[in-house]
């Protein structure tokens, strides 16, 4: 089995699972404990905080631990508007967000914000222009992802902070789930990011939300008050340590990792651009490429894939089982055609060049298996 869907998440780094398993076999304790074992597993908790922050060069941010970007998403946007709807009602959103953002800011609207949306290039990256016609005195509030995971484009993230020098009130949230370890990228500029330890080869159910002031930061579930009461509930030690081990191996290998994925992406980007009926989406990331069958259904393509052994998907694995197009992809004024037949490949650090010509061979005989329905 060759796995290419690492955008929806990775395989496990065998240090981070090694890492799990002694936390939870000799730290097993709750950090919040105030016995001398608690004290002792709440010391690693600071200790992989600390990690995770020097990692990311965000020295000085407040880092949250969370179960993954989803719920950090949501601490963001929910905690943020409900404490700065006094100055403004105004939320404005690219129209390539990951569900676990368009689906919150919409839910939003419920509680009387005005959400809009900035239009997208067929580049795949946010209108700059636009934003700035967007922008006025009544927005409290942007979000823009780092890197689309649909396709890749990287968007202009420290160009966005600097329009919102003009704009104060505005808080700037980005989610950085398909950047952090693959993307070099200033990340000082947000006053929020969210962040899945499962997408640079950590374990599910651990992520983060960091901040730069952590004042902004609101809960939006209470409980006991566990991490300085923003996110409550026993914290998830083992998975947290295994998250600070994943990205510092993953941040140590950035550069290595980023040139052989990019070589991986560029190969099968030139492969398939010389097949009929193909379209290949404008890339950015090293680790994402989508491309399209226009006449078949993208189902069709993934499923011919993985009879030859090959994992690829559709789109987000958390919307691939929603008969909805994709909105990325409509974002970028693609056809309808072209929606319907899109696949996502995703390399990651574990891809090999063998694996990546198997691909190619395979992309070549798909075409040719479902050649009388391609337009």
């Amino acid at each position: 089995m060759i796995y290419m869907d690492n955008a929806a998440t990775t395989r496990p780094f065998e240090e981070a699972l090694e890492t799990f398993e002694q936390v939870n076999r000799n730290f097993y304790y709750n950090t919040a404990s105030i016995h001398p074992e608690g004290r002792k597993a709440g010391q690693l908790l600071e200790a992989s905080r600390k990690q995770v922050l020097e990692l990311l060069d965000l020295g000085g941010h407040k880092c949250v631990f969370t179960s993954g970007a989803t719920e950090s998403n949501n601490i963001a946007i929910q905690g943020v508007l409900r404490k700065k709807k006094q100055f403004g009602r105004t939320v404005l959103a690219s129209k390539i967000e990951h569900p676990s953002v368009i689906n919150v800011v919409e839910e939003m609207k419920d509680e009387g914000f005005d959400i809009k949306y900035i239009d997208t290039r067929k580049d795949g990256k946010i209108d700059l222009e636009d934003l700035r016609l967007k922008l006025d005195n009544d927005v409290i509030f942007l979000t823009v992802m780092a890197v689309n995971n649909i396709t890749g484009a990287i968007q202009p993230v420290s160009e966005i902070a600097e329009i919102l020098g003009d704009y104060p009130k505005v808080h700037f949230h980005v989610d950085a789930t398909q950047s952090i370890a693959k993307v070099d990228m200033e990340l000082d500029g947000p006053d929020t990011l969210s962040l899945s330890a499962h997408k640079f080869h950590g374990l599910k159910g651990a992520g983060a939300l960091i901040a730069k002031q952590g004042g902004i930061l609101h809960p939006v579930m209470y409980g006991g008050g566990h991490e300085s009461g923003i996110r409550s509930g026993t914290v998830n030690l083992g998975a947290v340590a295994a998250m600070a081990k994943a990205l510092r191996i993953a941040t140590e290998n950035k550069e290595e990792n980023h040139e052989r994925m990019a070589g991986y992406n560029e190969r099968v980007r030139n492969a398939v651009s010389v097949l009929p009926s193909v379209h290949v989406q404008p890339g950015g990331a090293p680790h994402i490429l989508n491309l399209s069958f226009e006449g078949a259904m993208g189902e069709v393509v993934v499923n011919a894939l993985g009879a030859r052994g090959i994992m690829v998907s559709t789109t987000s694995a958390c919307a691939s089982k929603f008969a909805a197009l994709n909105e990325t992809l409509l974002a970028m004024d693609n056809t309808e055609a072209i929606v319907k037949g899109s696949i996502r490949i995703s390399f990651s650090s574990f891809t090999t060049d063998k694996e990546a010509d198997i691909l190619i061979e395979a992309l070549n005989g798909v075409h040719k298996e479902i050649g009388g329905v391609l337009k």
